[in-house]
C-alpha cells in the first residue's frame, strides 16, 4: 500500500502498470493513532457494565454483517483498521436471498481480491453470454409464452467496457466469501450481539449492544458508526432519520426449496422464470449452475404472514412446475414487504447509514445489494481519509450528497421496472403483481385470472396478443439486462470532484458510453485485458491517482502535490500501457489529464495541456479532500 503522511507527500514519475495479476492488497499499521477510555457506566436489558472506548485505529463499528457491512469491515481491515462489526444473526444468513453482482460490484471485489472467487462460486454465463435468458411459462411444464435474451453490451466500438461481467450468486454464499476474507485479514463478527440504542454523543456514537445469549447490555462509544443493519434498521430508527416514499406497493412470500428442475430447462436456461398460469402465479429464481437451488416469489395481498406452513408452499410450487412429479424440499420461508424508500439523510453526526438501512428497492433490477456495497465503497476511504488527518471532515458530507441521488435513481428505475411489468399481465390479459386478490395466492388463480386467457385459441386475434405478449416482454430489457447505463453509467451529481461541463456517459439505464466524466466511474482502458493492468485496476486507495497523456504533467504534478500534501501517483496514458483507444476513453486527447479519487471516481478532467493547470489541479485535490 501507497500510505503517504500529509505531511510528506511523494509522487512517482511514470510508473509501470502491474501484470495481469490479483488487484494489490495494501495494509497500513496504523499505530501512531492514540485511543481513550472514558470509563463511565450504563445498564440495560441486562447487567450494569463498564463502558470503555477502543483505541482510534479500532474505533470504528459496523452494525450488521451482510454484504453492506463485511465489505466495509474488509475495505477498511485493507487500509490497516480494525473496526468491530456485530449482527444480531446466531450465524451468517443461510438462504439465498439476493442473487445478483453486477460489473461495478465485480469491480470492487476485485480490489478485496475476492472477483476471481465470486465467479468462480457463481455463474458468470447466467447474464452475460449468449444463452443468458428471462423465461415467461404458463407453468414450468408447460407451454412458454416468451423469452427475453439479457446478454447485455460487453463492450462498446473502443473496446470492453471491464475486465468483468455480472454473476449470478446467491447471497449467502456472498456472505460467506465476504465473511471468509475478512477473517482471513484478522477481523471477526460478534454474531448474536444486537445494537439496540444509538445515540450521538460530544462527537461520539454511543452504542447500547445487547447480548442475544445473555440479555446483557453494554454501552461502547465508537468515534464513527457505520449503520448497515438493513430495512428495519435500529441505527436509523434510533437517531431519528425517517424513511421517504412508500413503505409497501406489494406483500411477497418467497419459499426458498431444493429441486431438480433440470428437465425444464433443456433449451432454455434461465436465471427467472415468470409463471403466469391459471393454476399457478409468481416467479422461480434460479441461484446455482445445477438448478437444483430454487426461490419462488409469490404475491399474497393481505393475507396474514402466518397463513402459509410447508405444505401450502409445496403447493404453491407444485402448481408452478406443473406436475406433482417432482421431489420438493422445502427449506425457509419468508414474508416481505417490497418498498420503495430512500432515508432522507444518511448522517447523524460520526453515524452513518448504508445499504438497506439507508434505502429499499423493488427487487426489480438487482440494484438493493449492488448499491449497498457501492456505499461502502464510497465511504471507507473518505473515512479513513479524514481519521488519518488528511482531509477535513467536510469531505464525509459528500458521501450523502453522492450516494443518495444514485439510491434515489435506482428506487425510481426500480418502481418503472416493476410497473413495466404489468404490459406483459395486460397482453395475457391477467391482473398484475401488485395489488392482487387475497385469496389468489392460496386458492384458484382463476380469482384474478379468467379462464381463457387472450393468448389461448387459433384466431387471429389470439395471434395478436401473442405477438404483444412478446412485444411485451421486449421491454423488459431495462429491468433484467443489467444494462451499462445503470451498472456502470451513473455519475455523482454533486460531491467531492469539479464538473468540467461535459454530459454524463449514461444516456439511460441501457446505454453507456465510457467517458472520463468528473464524478463518473473512470472508464475501464487495459491493453492486456484484465483489471491489474487497467486504469481502473491503478487506482490508488489514498490520494489522488493522474492518467495523464502530455509527459509534462509529471512534473506539475510533482509542485501540486508538495504543496497540497496530499499523494499524487502518476500514469503515462499510450498505447503499450493501456490501449490504442485509452486517450479517446479517458477523452484527454493528445495533451491532457484526468485526476482520480480512490474509489475510481473521476475528481477532475483537463483536456489541453498542463500551461496554467497547476492552480486548477491543486484546487481539485483540496476539494477531494474536504479542504475548500
Amino acid at each position: 500500500m501507497l500510505s503517504f503522511p500529509a505531511s510528506s507527500p511523494r509522487i512517482s514519475g511514470r510508473p509501470e502498470p502491474m501484470a495481469c495479476a490479483p488487484w494489490f492488497v495494501w495494509v497500513t499499521d496504523r499505530s501512531r493513532l492514540g485511543g481513550r477510555s472514558d470509563g463511565r457506566t450504563s445498564s440495560g436489558g441486562g447487567n450494569s457494565v463498564q463502558c470503555s472506548t477502543p483505541p482510534a485505529r479500532d474505533n470504528i463499528l459496523i452494525v450488521g454483517a451482510g454484504p453492506t457491512g463485511l465489505s466495509g469491515a474488509i475495505l477498511l481491515r485493507l487500509r490497516g483498521y480494525r473496526p468491530t462489526v456485530i449482527d444480531r444473526r446466531p450465524r451468517l444468513e443461510s438462504l439465498p436471498a439476493a442473487h445478483v453482482i453486477n460489473t461495478r460490484s465485480m469491480e470492487i471485489l476485485a480490489e478485496m481480491g475476492l472477483a476471481e472467487t465470486m465467479a468462480e462460486q457463481g455463474d458468470p454465463t447466467a447474464i452475460s453470454s449468449a444463452s443468458g435468458m428471462v423465461v415467461w411459462v404458463e407453468s414450468l411444464a408447460a407451454r412458454q409464452y416468451g423469452v427475453l435474451r439479457i446478454a447485455g453490451a460487453a463492450e462498446d466500438d473502443r473496446g470492453p467496457l471491464s475486465a468483468f461481467s455480472s454473476v449470478n450468486i446467491a447471497q449467502n454464499l456472498i456472505e460467506m466469501i465476504l465473511y471468509q476474507r475478512l477473517l482471513a485479514l484478522g477481523g471477526a463478527v460478534r454474531f448474536g450481539d444486537e445494537a439496540v440504542d444509538v445515540t450521538a454523543d460530544d462527537g461520539s456514537a454511543r452504542v447500547s449492544i445487547r447480548s442475544i445469549a445473555s440479555n446483557e447490555t453494554a454501552s461502547e462509544v465508537y468515534d464513527w458508526l457505520l449503520g448497515c443493519d438493513g430495512a428495519g434498521s435500529t441505527v436509523r430508527r434510533s437517531v431519528g432519520i425517517e424513511m421517504h416514499g412508500p413503505r409497501t406497493l406489494a406483500r411477497f412470500l418467497t419459499i426458498y426449496f431444493h429441486a431438480d428442475l433440470e428437465r425444464f430447462r433443456v433449451n432454455r436456461r434461465g436465471l427467472l422464470y415468470w409463471i403466469g398460469g391459471k393454476d399457478a402465479r409468481g416467479v422461480f429464481i434460479s441461484f446455482d449452475k445445477e438448478g437444483q437451488v430454487w426461490a419462488m416469489l409469490v404475491p399474497i395481498g393481505d393475507l396474514p404472514a402466518d397463513s402459509f406452513d410447508t405444505a401450502d408452499a409445496r403447493a404453491l410450487v407444485n402448481k408452478a412446475i406443473g406436475t406433482d412429479a417432482v421431489d420438493v424440499r422445502i427449506i425457509g420461508l419468508n414474508h416481505w414487504n417490497m418498498s420503495a424508500q430512500v432515508a432522507g439523510t444518511y448522517r447523524s453526526g460520526p453515524i452513518f447509514l448504508a445499504g438497506d438501512a439507508a434505502h429499499r428497492f423493488p427487487p426489480m433490477g438487482g440494484l438493493g445489494m449492488n448499491t449497498g456495497i457501492h456505499d461502502a465503497h464510497n465511504l471507507v476511504w473518505k473515512l479513513a481519509a479524514v481519521i488519518e488527518g488528511r482531509a477535513r471532515e467536510t469531505l464525509l458530507d459528500s458521501y450523502e450528497s453522492e450516494r443518495r441521488p444514485v439510491a434515489q435513481r435506482n428506487t425510481d428505475q426500480s418502481v418503472q421496472n416493476l410497473m413495466k411489468m404489468s404490459l406483459i399481465d395486460e397482453a395475457l390479459g391477467v391482473a398484475t403483481l401488485a395489488p392482487i386478490a387475497a385469496d389468489a395466492a392460496k386458492g384458484p388463480v382463476s380469482a384474478y385470472a379468467p379462464g381463457t386467457l387472450r393468448i389461448d385459441g387459433d384466431s387471429a386475434q389470439a395471434e395478436a396478443h401473442r405477438a404483444a405478449v412478446q412485444i411485451a416482454i421486449d421491454a423488459q430489457a431495462e429491468h433484467f439486462a443489467q444494462g451499462a447505463g445503470t451498472d456502470l453509467g451513473f455519475s455523482y451529481i454533486a460531491g467531492a470532484f469539479v464538473p468540467d461541463g461535459s454530459p454524463p456517459p449514461s444516456a439511460g439505464p441501457c446505454h453507456y458510453r465510457p467517458d472520463a466524466h468528473p464524478g463518473a466511474r473512470l472508464p475501464f482502458a487495459s491493453a492486456s485485458g484484465c483489471f491489474a493492468a487497467s486504469t481502473l485496476g491503478q487506482v490508488q486507495p489514498e490520494g489522488v491517482t493522474l492518467f495523464y497523456a502530455e509527459p509534462r504533467w509529471r512534473e506539475v504534478s510533482k509542485n501540486v502535490s508538495a504543496t497540497a500534501g496530499i499523494a499524487v501517483q502518476c500514469y503515462h496514458v499510450d498505447a503499450q500501457s493501456f490501449g490504442n483507444a485509452a486517450r479517446d476513453l479517458l477523452g484527454i486527447g493528445d495533451h491532457g489529464a484526468v485526476a482520480v479519487r480512490p474509489d475510481g471516481h473521476v475528481l477532475w478532467r483537463s483536456k489541453s495541456g498542463p500551461e496554467g493547470a497547476a492552480g486548477a489541479l491543486e484546487q481539485a485535490i483540496r476539494i477531494s479532500h474536504g479542504r475548500m
